[in-house]
């Protein structure tokens, strides 16, 4: 799953594409065992003392941009099972540069349903019954709930995998996946491809903005300040004269007051 990512990235560097492409690439780098988990023909010709082959994905593939790779949504789960909450967080952070604010003290936990009789968007709601958690579950849970059509490692799913069975029921039906939801700035989506479409076509500026922030403060190796914000900007602004290249972000990046004079 590194193996991707590390792929997908040193191309977007070498080639210097546009930065936008890490949310909607309809490519990605597999071998034969990520080709397998993503169920993508390549699993079929590929060996394993191939490597990692570059592939075209089809929108059947429903996994276009980082936010479909399997590194990404394992990182984003604990292993055993998925969570809008915590894939919601992953998103606003690492791709809004939102840091959603700390849970309250008094707020109790959402309680795991052990049978697997409810789904977890059934229990928010629930949950987003009190003021005090509805609005900051209004901001992170939809960017969860577009990538429940993926599992724990990433793999599609239109079921949830069921964890038990209510009593007195031989055969408990699967719940079905929905991965639909309404930003909170009112844009809504039916599934993965729609939220994908509207974090590109809505917020792509916001991300390439925070992305700049992050290779500041890892180049840097200091938070970036209020005061820096302007130099960032002048940074976007030359960045997409250049064409949101990767490549030139880092470049403009290191040739910044920011970098020269830390």
């Amino acid at each position: 799953m590194k193996g991707e990512v590390r792929h997908f990235f040193a191309h977007l560097l070498e080639k210097n594409v546009s930065v936008v492409t890490l949310l909607d690439a309809d490519f990605t780098f597999v071998d034969k065992y990520m080709a397998a988990i993503y169920r993508l023909p390549e699993a079929k010709t590929l060996r394993l003392k191939d490597g990692f082959r570059r592939v075209t994905l089809d929108e059947e593939d429903r996994r276009w941009g980082i936010l479909g790779m399997a590194a990404v949504l394992t990182v984003s789960a604990n292993g055993v099972d998925t969570s809008p909450v915590t894939r919601g967080v992953f998103v606003s952070e690492n791709i809004l540069g939102v840091v959603p604010p700390s849970p309250p003290d008094e707020v109790p936990p959402i309680e795991p349903d052990i049978r697997g009789a409810t789904t977890l968007r059934e229990r928010l709601e629930k949950h987003r019954e009190s003021k005090t958690c509805a609005e900051c579950h209004r901001k992170i849970d939809p960017l969860g709930f577009g990538l429940e059509t993926f599992d724990e490692l990433g793999r599609w799913r239109t079921h949830y995998r069921r964890s038990g069975k209510p009593l007195f029921v031989k055969k408990a039906p699967k719940l079905k996946v929905d991965s639909s939801g309404e930003m909170p700035s009112g844009e809504e989506f039916e599934d993965f491809r729609e939220l994908r479409d509207i974090l590109v076509s809505a917020r792509s500026e916001v991300f390439i903005k925070h992305l700049i922030t992050t290779v500041l403060t890892y180049a840097t190796g200091r938070h970036m300040e209020v005061v820096d914000d302007y130099a960032i900007i002048d940074i976007q602004k030359r960045l997409k004269d250049k064409g949101n290249g990767l490549a030139s972000l880092v470049e403009e990046s290191l040739l910044s007051e920011i970098f020269r004079s830390r």
